[in-house]
């Protein structure tokens, strides 16, 4: 009996320490997304962006897109979310160095990174680069805009695949 109550105490501390961890992974104020499916998705590019541990929108619908960029031939890749308020959040990632961003405000993402934040009436967008691959987050939002500060909180929680 004994021994019965100790297997059970120590899976209850597995499952709590595990609930914990699964919790902690995605902040407050962020959400989670279907990361499996885009990790599948990037697979059959040419080059290797990092993604985000999580998003600042509740997604309801997913759609990605491989193409080209018709100017300078670079591939670039798209995921685009939107929810059920009709806020759509991208992300985009471009195999190739951005063009100097003359619109935007230049912001500091790390140590190491600096970045491009641009609010207009009808999106925000922030772009920044890294190993050689441009990254792009926009923000079209229905009503309500996101602060700047969230969004540089998705680009830090960039990581590789």
């Amino acid at each position: 009996m004994r021994f019965f109550q100790q297997v059970i105490t120590a899976i209850m501390f597995v499952l709590v320490c595990t609930g914990c961890n699964t919790q902690s992974a995605v902040p407050e104020g962020f959400h989670s997304y279907e990361k499996n499916e885009i990790e599948e998705a990037v697979e059959v590019l040419d080059f290797n962006p990092e993604l985000p541990s999580f998003i600042p929108v509740l997604a309801e619908i997913l759609v990605t897109d491989r193409f080209q960029i018709e100017e300078n031939g670079l591939d670039a890749f798209d995921i685009t979310m939107f929810t059920n308020e009709n806020d759509i959040f991208s992300i985009q990632f471009i195999n190739g160095e951005m063009e100097e961003q003359k619109d935007y405000n230049q912001i500091r993402i790390s140590d190491d990174i600096k970045g491009y934040y641009q609010n207009q009436s009808y999106s925000q967008t922030l772009k920044w680069m890294k190993n050689g691959i441009t990254y792009q987050l926009i923000y079209r939002p229905s009503k309500k805009s996101l602060t700047k500060e969230k969004l540089v909180e998705v680009a830090k929680s960039f990581q590789s695949t």
